[in-house]
């Protein structure tokens, strides 16, 4: 009877060992946790959705479990689409430090053309929409509202479905050298007009030269629309 007793006491002493063996280490779902929670509040804020996925560790590495605050960086700048690596560890008495992997997906709704537009082609509303579109791997500037491309003209052939990129558009034409225009000098109390020459080609917004046909002085000013330049006084 001693025996069977000594047999079964040893059975539940010896199953007790992996699990405070167990209870001594860092739990590897927790430490993803850590990391998705800290990418997390990387990108909050931000005006895209995003999705993470947290590389696993290897089972075979085992980490003494941390009597402070596990600490987590990134190895770069900022979160970024694609892979990103943080840097995660411990530091107390008995330090350990971890690389994990993370892949981040970045989706934002970006315009996008509804049908094809040849090039010189003067976008309108009604030729393109907003697409939610995954970031990742893009390089180009691209345009997350569809006023950034209306009354824009398109330098090359752009397909359906296309996404617009701010590489892809220039400003309308509005003024040409030579063209007889109207000069509007104001200030807040006072305004007067006077024809000019445009001594340069312009777009809206664009400050070119011009010279007063009466007076023959060279000002310069900003174009306002097709026949207007604004100088201040």
């Amino acid at each position: 009877m001693k025996l069977f007793f000594k047999i079964i006491v040893f059975f539940l002493l010896s199953a007790q060992i992996p699990f405070a063996f167990s209870a001594s280490l860092e739990s590897h779902q927790n430490l993803k946790a850590a990391a998705h929670a800290f990418l997390t509040t990387q990108l909050e804020g931000k005006k895209v959705d995003f999705n993470i996925q947290i590389q696993n560790i290897d089972q075979r590495l085992k980490l003494r479990k941390c009597p402070v605050d596990v600490g987590i960086k990134l190895m770069q700048a900022h979160v970024k689409p694609g892979k990103n690596t943080l840097n995660v560890e411990c530091n107390s008495d008995t330090p350990w430090r971890i690389f994990m992997r993370a892949q981040v997906k970045l989706f934002t709704h970006l315009v996008v053309s509804k049908r094809p537009l040849n090039r010189g082609h003067l976008i309108q509303e009604n030729d393109i929409q907003l697409i939610r579109t995954e970031l990742t791997g893009r390089q180009s500037a691209y345009l997350p509202r569809t006023d950034q491309a209306v009354g824009y003209i398109v330098n090359r052939r752009v397909k359906a479905g296309d996404i617009i990129s701010v590489n892809n558009l220039s400003k309308p034409l509005l003024i040409k050298k030579g063209d007889s225009v109207t000069i509007l000098a104001k200030n807040e109390d006072f305004q007067i007009s006077m024809k000019g020459i445009a001594l340069m080609a312009g777009s809206y917004g664009d400050k070119i030269k011009v010279k007063n046909i009466k007076t023959k002085k060279v000002v310069q000013g900003i174009i306002i629309d097709a026949q207007t330049i604004e100088v201040a006084l």
